[in-house]
């Protein structure tokens, strides 16, 4: 054991995968993985991309690459949408 404490993200995530293979479970563990499956992974499941559905206790998920499609081009349009309202903010500043 490497003696770092893990987080309160790291803890939850470990949980959560509790029932993924080992290296994935590991894995959840990182810091890295943590914030995947603390944000990430609730914010696909909440707009449909991914989906679990339980078939005799047994979880499959799911992967809908057209609802992942819409959702990645609203995304986009809002990226585009703040990126062009910090250039305009930027420039009335630099114009005074």
């Amino acid at each position: 054991m490497s003696g770092r404490k893990k987080s309160y993200a790291q803890k939850t995530a470990g949980l959560a995968a509790m029932w993924l293979p080992a290296p994935l479970q590991k894995l959840a563990t990182t810091k890295l993985g943590a914030l995947v499956f603390v944000v990430v992974v609730p914010l696909l499941l909440l707009t449909g991309v991914i989906t679990i559905n339980w078939t005799n206790g047994i979880p499959s998920v799911s992967f809908n690459q057209q609802r992942a499609a819409v959702v990645g081009k609203q995304v986009e349009a809002e990226a585009i949408k703040a990126a062009q309202l910090i250039r305009d903010r930027n420039h009335s500043r630099s114009m005074r």
